[in-house]
């Protein structure tokens, strides 16, 4: 399926975070623990694919904790760092990854 449109600010927001990518060390990406690919942004991928990363398993008290350990893997296999978090309660925020 091709996308025929491609919304003007998704098109400004992609071009400023390429022009800043030179700024950056690490890359830190928000998930939904619940649905984490479905929270994803895929241009992230392309974007940032050279970028050390780190991912950020929101909500991870309402996420099923088993699943949660398998999205870890695999995102892990992926090279990123990960870590389930709560950002309402500040839990597992504490652990503090390599990229940090």
């Amino acid at each position: 399926m091709t996308i025929q449109w491609f919304p003007g600010h998704m098109a400004k927001a992609r071009r400023e975070v390429t022009e800043k990518l030179k700024f950056i060390d690490v890359v830190i990406e928000l998930l939904d623990a619940r649905v984490p690919l479905a929270s994803r942004n895929p241009m992230i991928d392309e974007i940032v694919s050279h970028k050390p990363r780190l991912i950020l398993l929101n909500k991870a008290d309402l996420a099923d904790p088993s699943v949660t350990e398998k999205w870890k893997t695999y995102f892990e296999e992926k090279g990123a760092m990960v870590l389930a978090v709560n950002a309402q309660t500040g839990k597992g925020t504490e652990k503090n990854p390599k990229c940090m």
